[in-house]
């Protein structure tokens, strides 16, 4: 399993929802909750799954005017990838090197 963190801005709770319900339709993807402090959401998914992952997150992430660049990839001690900067190859292939 890989475990990485969604770095997000301050949603709203229907936001929210809509994020856990999406990562929770996405099979053996466990989506943990986010911390109303920092905004971070911590997510384990297994590798075989990164790409519906990835579609889920771009797909969630672009129903909100802004929400691409204000939500960040972050894993270990790499820089975090914000997804609208990046391509979701390149998030796929960001997200296999986690450990």
């Amino acid at each position: 399993m890989i475990t990485f963190t969604l770095q997000l801005p301050p949603l709203s709770d229907d936001q929210q929802f809509q994020l856990e319900e999406a990562l929770l339709k996405v099979p053996r993807v466990d989506a943990f909750g986010m911390d109303a402090g920092t905004g971070l959401f911590t997510v384990s998914a297994a590798k075989e799954t990164l790409r519906d992952l990835v579609a889920t997150l771009y797909g969630w992430a672009s129903n909100y005017p802004g929400m691409l660049l204000q939500t960040a990839v972050a894993c270990g001690e790499e820089d975090a990838m914000i997804l609208g900067k990046h391509s979701p190859n390149d998030m796929i292939h960001y997200l296999a090197g986690c450990a």
